[in-house]
């Protein structure tokens, strides 16, 4: 998830100020709205290379938007990420995949909901193949490379970390590199084992040797994953929509979860022709590795299927996971929080 760097440091923003204070009215109208376009536009910040912003895409690329009568502008995510900030609050932007990183964010003022966990895991906790490290257990003492403080893989492994009786806060250290430098921070020493994110958590294995420790893709209800608190079928990614926009257009809101839900099922059932469409039309910059074959397979493995209510069951987890690991407040009302955080719209 390429874009959990970026979108890491939003949060961090988000978590500190609570900057999403509000969104504007534009975002909550019809803004545009014609015969065709019954719900008027949207803008969508999808735009940062990410392979799992798959939705984003598909739905655009293959009409689902427009059958549920929206007119939708995808647009880059701001370098600048106050800009990013700017134009949620203004109404600028309306929609975005996001992970459960942001419920920080949401518990400090950002008005933003989940809606729905749109596929499973893309993130593993790697280690060189001359690792010594077998264990979660092993890790205690040792320095884990992460893209971002506040990052789904640092929450991520801070789970697996309170399942082995280990603190995440004091029994390991964390250090920050550049998810495209993670990789070879390992190699070098610099650290004994890496968070990150597919591609390049796969890149790393099927290139580098590296073994997977951690991996939150927990499909197959493998034990060993689940005892490290990596649910079955657990969410990974969220739709987030904009609070304002639910509160004063839910009908709108609604259309947009509809098109996300058709376009995750879509690419669960194409996962070649959305690689395809991701690589031809530069949604996702063509490497050596970065190629049809091995983002068919990455598309494949994270089971895209916009579930409300699973998703809403695993945000609950994941609050109470974070809680426990110090990362949200210590007097979290569990409840409380994910009435904030998420919205179960139906879609009948």
């Amino acid at each position: 998830m390429r874009k959990k760097g970026f979108l890491v440091g939003l949060v961090s923003l988000l978590a500190i100020g609570g900057i999403l204070a509000g969104c504007g009215n534009s975002s909550a109208s019809n803004k545009g709205a014609s015969k065709t376009y019954k719900y008027g536009t949207v803008t969508i910040p999808a735009k940062d290379g990410s392979i799992c912003n798959a939705p984003n895409y598909i739905a655009y690329e293959k009409g689902f938007f427009k059958k549920n009568g929206i007119k939708a502008k995808l647009v880059a995510n701001p370098r600048d990420i106050s800009d990013l900030e700017a134009g949620f609050a203004s109404g600028k932007y309306d929609a975005q995949n996001g992970d459960f990183q942001y419920l920080p964010a949401i518990q400090n003022g950002a008005q933003i909901k989940a809606v729905g966990g749109i596929h499973q895991g893309c993130i593993k906790l790697l280690v060189p193949k001359n690792s010594s490290i077998k264990s979660v257990k092993d890790l205690k003492g040792k320095t884990i490379g992460i893209p971002a403080q506040g990052s789904t893989p640092q929450y991520v492994t801070s789970i697996a970390l309170q399942h082995a009786g280990l603190n995440p806060k004091t029994d390991v250290t964390w250090k920050v590199y550049g998810t495209d430098l993670l990789a070879k921070a390992a190699e070098k020493g610099q650290v004994d084992a890496i968070g990150t994110v597919d591609p390049y958590a796969y890149q790393a294995q099927k290139q580098d040797g590296f073994k997977t420790i951690i991996d939150n893709n927990n499909y197959s209800g493998n034990s060993k994953m689940a005892a490290m608190g990596m649910n079955k079928n657990g969410s990974c990614c969220y739709l987030y929509i904009s609070s304002k926009l639910i509160k004063e257009n839910p009908a709108k809101a609604k259309a947009i979860v509809k098109s996300y839900k058709e376009a995750a099922a879509w690419i669960n059932k194409n996962p070649k022709e959305t690689a395809q469409i991701e690589l031809n039309k530069g949604y996702v910059s063509k490497t050596k590795f970065i190629n049809v074959k091995n983002v068919t397979q990455i598309l494949q493995d994270e089971h895209f299927n916009l579930n409300l209510k699973k998703g809403k069951s695993d945000l609950a987890y994941y609050i109470q996971q974070l809680k426990e690991a110090g990362y949200l407040k210590k007097d979290t009302n569990n409840k409380q929080l994910l009435k904030q955080a998420y919205w179960y719209p139906d879609l009948k």
